[in-house]
């Protein structure tokens, strides 16, 4: 039975599943096994994934082979129906959430039947979801029939708070205005404006100016490029200076890895662990060399300050510190 229930704008697909005994063939285990997965698969990937119910295995204390799905906390000792349960929880990248919580033996085993207690009930999530699990345990108190006792699982269901996008106009990178790229500046304005003097005759003043701005601005956007970006989190309209040819093909590939991950969560474990594995790689290739970039940039800065031309920029840059320490941002005066 597959339940979906909308939470804060969250939309969570809630799945109870009832899984054959031990004593029963292979034959219906595997078709059971097959019949949850084709559910799981329907699940949307922007979903949050809950998984419960007698599950009809024991997967164990120990966690060998299993590290990272299992938590190390269960109950007696893994049998072939545990096997195919802790199978599952990989192939579709969910946890044990029973597993995860130090509980006594009475919290941990929810099933009782002639005077035996065992574990063969299960709460499964998403391995991402971890985090909001707060607590996993049995109530010892609360019977749900004469045999099963009562499994509860305790999620901190956080509003996503959406912060306003605000668009912010493409500006010209006029720090790029020096050496080569001046001298290329000055000769495209110079025969853009040469062009459109020829084309036409401005009696008017004023639009002989805007003609001539709006030259020297396209000329800029062609010649220097402009910023982009928006005004989340941080100015992200500002470049990076530190950013170079080496920095920016590392992040690419990063990014290029985390997608092939992204979109490998439907193949096999093998295809899976080799995608995380070339993704972490490249990670670590890229803090790297942003770290190398960053230290490199701020001896190239340092070494400047202390020269008689870094004084400007101690002033700049003491000028552009006090200006966020005010409470008013962007003063602007006119005078009479």
């Amino acid at each position: 039975m597959s339940v979906r229930l909308v939470i804060q704008e969250v939309t969570y697909t809630v799945i109870s599943a009832y899984a054959p005994h031990a004593g029963l063939g292979e034959a219906e285990k595997r078709h059971f096994w097959e019949s949850l997965d084709e559910v799981v698969r329907m699940c949307p990937l922007d979903h949050r994934l809950l998984i419960g119910g007698d599950l009809n295995g024991h997967i164990g204390v120990d966690v060998a082979g299993y590290a990272g799905v299992h938590g190390g906390f269960g109950y007696e000792v893994r049998n072939e129906e545990g096997l195919y349960i802790l199978d599952f929880v990989i192939t579709h990248d969910l946890v044990v959430a029973n597993s995860f919580f130090k509980k006594t033996n009475a919290q941990l085993s929810n099933f009782h039947s002639g005077g035996h207690s065992t574990q063969i009930d299960y709460l499964l999530i998403l391995k991402g979801d971890l985090r909001t699990c707060g607590d996993c345990k049995v109530l010892t108190e609360l019977t749900c029939s004469s045999q099963h006792i009562l499994l509860v699982m305790d999620l901190v269901l956080q509003r996503r708070v959406t912060k306003r996008v605000t668009p912010i106009q493409p500006k010209i990178m006029w720090k790029k205005l020096n050496g080569d790229k001046a001298e290329t500046f000055k000769t495209a304005v110079i025969e853009r404006v040469d062009a459109e003097v020829d084309m036409a005759s401005h009696d008017d003043v004023d639009q002989m100016w805007n003609c001539l701005a709006s030259t020297i601005r396209e000329v800029a956007k062609e010649s220097l490029g402009v910023t982009v970006g928006t005004s989340r989190g941080h100015r992200s309209d500002r470049e990076s200076w530190w950013l170079s040819d080496e920095v920016q093909s590392k992040v690419a590939l990063k990014q290029l890895r985390f997608g092939e991950l992204i979109t490998c969560r439907e193949r096999t474990p093998t295809d899976r662990t080799r995608a995380e594995e070339r993704y972490k790689e490249a990670k670590r290739e890229a803090k790297k060399v942003v770290a190398r970039a960053k230290e490199k940039a701020y001896e190239d800065l340092y070494r400047k300050v202390e020269s008689k031309e870094g004084a400007n920029d101690i002033y700049r840059i003491a000028k552009a510190r006090e200006r966020r320490r005010r409470d008013l941002d962007n003063i602007k005066f006119i005078k009479n």
